[in-house]
């Protein structure tokens, strides 16, 4: 892994979120945030919220994981994706993609929804601070479905050895593996492709169809309105956290396309 730029050091931070080990939260957080940060300068300029997400950690009845969340709100960025799963392609998306379908935006939600799942650490056993002291226990290591689907995704930006095809078969694959084979899962596999475009190719998760970038779709909506169907579930939810949701799951899948040619020599 490279991580000599900021896409890299976003990469390999969020990969090492998952990972088994000792590591405390805070030493896991900064790496993201501060890469995060970093390429947000690069990409977004003043318009960038990325600083209302951190990497934090949630207590379910099957354990503790870590992930984006909003720092203030207190959720994680794929239940807010969840529940915009059904809302509307907003008119800016719309124009600066003109040919995407509301098909397509749904399965750039649901599969952005589910990237940043994989990228979450494994739910550990939730315990005291007494306890989790004593037992020094390490972080448990990704699930080989989780581990499969990331390997699949860094590929993306670090496989140039590999066909389109073959990338586009792994990601497909392997995001059926872990997210389970549902029809609205199947459906949005399908929309799912590996394009490299240009004089000096790279890859990117695309569309199939449109051939639009998952990323490029996600930062074109930066800005626009919070759905109704997320301001449903979330009603004391700001426009600054949103515009935060959709910046930072953009950038995370930017990080995870192949280097400019003109940055990556």
């Amino acid at each position: 892994m490279n991580p000599s730029s900021p896409r890299g050091r976003l990469r390999d931070a969020l990969l090492h979120v998952g990972e088994r080990g000792h590591v405390a939260e805070a030493d896991l957080s900064a790496p993201v945030e501060n890469a995060l940060r970093e390429l947000a300068v690069e990409v977004l300029g003043e318009r960038s919220r990325v600083e209302l997400v951190i990497v934090g950690g949630e207590d379910h009845r099957w354990g503790r994981n870590l992930g984006l969340r909003l720092a203030d709100y207190d959720v994680g960025l794929p239940d807010l994706l969840w529940c915009a799963d059904e809302s509307g392609l907003p008119p800016q998306v719309r124009e600066s993609c003109p040919t995407l379908g509301q098909d397509e935006w749904e399965a750039v939600l649901l599969v952005s929804k589910l990237i940043l799942r994989v990228l979450e650490s494994e739910p550990e056993p939730v315990a005291d601070d007494a306890a989790r002291h004593r037992q020094r226990t390490p972080r448990p290591a990704r699930s080989v479905g989780r581990e499969r689907f990331c390997q699949a995704l860094a590929a993306v930006a670090e496989r140039a050895d590999l066909h389109q095809d073959e990338l586009t078969a792994q990601l497909r694959t392997t995001l059926l593996d872990f997210a389970s084979e549902t029809p609205d899962n199947q459906d949005a596999a399908q929309h799912l492709a590996v394009r490299r475009t240009g004089q000096q190719p790279g890859a990117r998760v695309c569309l199939s169809r449109s051939g639009f970038a998952f990323a490029q779709v996600l930062l074109s909506a930066d800005g626009c309105p919070v759905p109704g169907c997320v301001l449903d579930a979330f009603p004391e939810l700001t426009q600054d956290e949103w515009n935060a949701v959709i910046q930072v799951t953009g950038l995370s899948l930017l990080a995870f396309e192949a280097e400019p040619a003109c940055a990556a020599g």
